[in-house]
C-alpha cells in the first residue's frame, strides 16, 4: 500500500508538472525572443576623398560621406529645381569667402538643400584650412532642410552682417525657407542667422543652437517670430535676438497674421535705428492679426520706438490685438534698449482704432516710457500732455490691463486720449510715473470742466 501511495503522490506530481507547462487560458506561448535593434553606427573615417566642388548644380547630387571631404573651391549653388542631399557622417570645407547657395541668383529660380544626419552620425561644414568662408544663402523659393548639422566659423560674405546662414524670402508675410532639428552655429563673424524678407523657419523646427558669434546670435523680422525654434543663443557678442520690423511691401504694416512671440534663452532687441516700431494690424483686407506674447519674454525698445497695435487712429475696430498675459513668476517685461536706461527713452505702447475686447496684458512690467508720441489728442486731465507707457485713443470695452507694474515712466501710465467714459485701470496695478497714473478722457461733446481735474 506504501508504494502504491507513493506511485499516486509522483504522478501527481508529474501532472502538475505538465499543467503549469502549459500557457494560461487567453495567451499566446512565448516564442523565440526578438533580436535587439541594431545599433546605429558612427561615423568612420572617408576611403573615396576628397572630392572638389565649384559652380552651379542644375541636376539632383549625392555628396557622401565616403566622398569626403568635400571642398568648395568655388560658389556652389544649387539651381534649377536640382536638390542637392548631403549624407549622415559627410565632411563639407569651404574655402574662404565662398558660399553654398541655393536657389541663387534671383528668380525665376529653384533648388533645395537636405543635409540631414543623427546623433551619431552629424554633419559638419566649416572653413577650409580654418579659412572664414561666407554663408549657407537660401533665395525664396528655395529650400533648405538641416537636421544634426554643425556650422563652424562662417560670415566671410559681402553684404550679409557676417552671418552664416542667410536667408532672404519674398512672401507677403512668413515664407517657411529653412527646416532645422539640432542645428548649431558656432563662431560667426557678425551674428550667427539672418533671416530677412519675411524669410521663417519650417514648421516644427527645433533645437537651432547659436554661439561664439561676433553680434547676435539672430537677426530677424516680424514674419520670423511665430516660427522661432527652442535652442541655446547665448555665449554671443550681443546676447539679444535683433528683431527688425519690415512691415509689408503690399501696404500693410508690420505682422499679417496671428502669431505668437516666444521666451526663448534671450531678450528681444527690437528695432536697429531709432523710431524703430512694431506694428500689429493693418492688413490690407482688414482682417484682424492677434499677437500673443508668451510668459517670460523680454523686449527692449529702441529710442523713440513703439509697440503698435495698429498705427492710425479712428473710430473703427482695431485690425490688431494684443495679448500679453505672463505670470507672477514669469512677467513680460517692456523695456529700453538703452546701455543706461532712462524714463522717456522708448515711446510705450500705442493703440490705434477702438480697441478689440481680447485685448489683455496681465503680469507685465513696463518700464522707462513715457518718449515723444508726437500725438494730439483729447484729454481733460490738469497735465495735458499725452506721452505714457500706454496711449488710448478709443475708448476700449474693458479694463483690460492687470497686475502690472509701471516703472520710471516720463509722463503717465495710461493716457486715456478719446472722447467717451473714463474706464479706471488703477486698482490692480502699480505706477511709478511723473504724470498722472491716467489721464481723464473727454466724457462729453462739451468742453472739458474747470478747472481741469487732478491726476487721480
Amino acid at each position: 500500500m506504501k508504494n502504491l501511495a507513493r506511485s499516486f503522490a509522483l504522478l501527481s506530481v508529474l501532472l502538475a508538472a505538465c499543467e503549469s507547462s502549459e500557457p494560461a487560458q487567453g495567451t499566446t506561448p512565448p516564442g523565440p525572443s526578438a533580436p535587439a535593434p541594431a545599433e546605429e553606427p558612427s561615423c568612420v573615417a572617408p576611403t573615396h576623398g576628397p572630392t572638389l566642388h565649384a559652380g552651379d548644380i542644375a541636376a539632383d547630387e549625392v555628396w557622401t560621406a565616403d566622398a569626403g571631404p568635400h571642398v568648395v573651391e568655388q560658389d556652389v549653388t544649387v539651381r534649377s529645381g536640382a536638390k542637392l542631399t548631403i549624407e549622415p557622417c559627410a565632411e563639407v570645407q569651404v574655402a574662404a569667402g565662398k558660399h553654398l547657395h541655393v536657389a541663387y541668383p534671383g528668380t525665376p529660380n529653384k533648388g533645395s538643400l537636405v543635409a540631414v544626419g543623427t546623433a551619431k552620425r552629424p554633419i559638419r561644414v566649416h572653413g577650409k584650412d580654418g579659412a572664414r568662408w561666407a554663408s549657407l544663402h537660401v533665395e525664396t523659393p528655395g529650400t533648405a532642410k538641416l537636421a544634426y548639422v554643425t556650422f563652424e566659423n562662417g560670415g566671410g560674405g559681402d553684404f550679409e552682417n557676417g552671418t552664416t546662414l542667410n536667408a532672404v524670402g519674398g512672401a507677403e508675410g512668413a515664407d517657411p525657407l529653412v527646416f532645422v532639428d539640432h542645428v548649431t552655429i558656432n563662431g560667426s563673424l557678425g551674428s550667427g542667422a539672418w533671416m530677412q524678407r519675411g524669410a521663417s523657419f519650417a514648421a516644427d523646427s527645433k533645437e537651432l543652437s547659436i554661439t561664439g558669434s561676433g553680434g547676435y546670435p539672430l537677426e530677424l523680422s516680424e514674419h520670423t517670430l511665430d516660427s522661432l525654434p527652442d535652442g541655446k543663443l547665448t555665449g554671443n557678442a550681443e546676447d539679444e535676438i535683433l528683431l527688425v520690423p519690415e512691415g509689408s511691401r503690399a501696404g500693410g504694416s508690420g505682422f499679417l497674421a496671428d502669431a505668437t512671440i516666444h521666451a526663448r534663452s534671450v531678450p528681444y532687441h527690437v528695432g536697429r535705428s531709432i523710431g524703430s516700431s512694431l506694428i500689429i494690424g493693418r492688413r490690407a483686407d482688414g482682417k484682424l492679426v492677434t499677437v500673443t506674447v508668451e510668459p517670460g519674454v523680454v523686449m527692449r525698445f529702441v529710442k523713440g520706438g513703439a509697440l503698435k497695435v495698429q498705427h492710425f487712429t479712428n473710430d473703427k475696430p482695431s485690425t490688431g490685438a494684443l495679448r500679453a498675459i505672463g505670470t507672477a513668476d514669469k512677467p513680460i517685461v517692456l523695456t529700453s534698449a538703452a546701455t543706461a536706461p532712462a524714463p522717456g527713452d522708448w515711446v510705450g505702447v500705442w493703440f490705434g482704432g477702438v480697441p478689440q475686447p481680447t485685448n489683455a496684458i496681465e503680469h507685465a512690467r513696463i518700464e522707462y516710457a513715457g518718449g515723444d508720441c508726437g500725438c494730439i489728442l483729447l484729454s481733460c486731465s490738469a497735465i495735458t500732455e499725452h506721452e505714457g507707457a500706454i496711449i488710448l485713443t478709443a475708448p476700449p470695452p474693458s479694463a483690460f490691463v492687470k497686475s502690472t507694474t509701471f516703472a520710471s515712466i516720463a509722463g503717465h501710465g495710461i493716457s486715456e486720449g478719446y472722447r467717451g467714459a473714463f474706464v479706471d485701470f488703477r486698482p490692480t496695478n502699480t505706477f511709478d510715473v511723473s504724470g498722472c497714473a491716467q489721464t481723464r478722457p473727454r466724457e462729453t461733446a462739451q468742453a472739458c470742466p474747470s478747472p481741469l481735474p487732478a491726476c487721480d
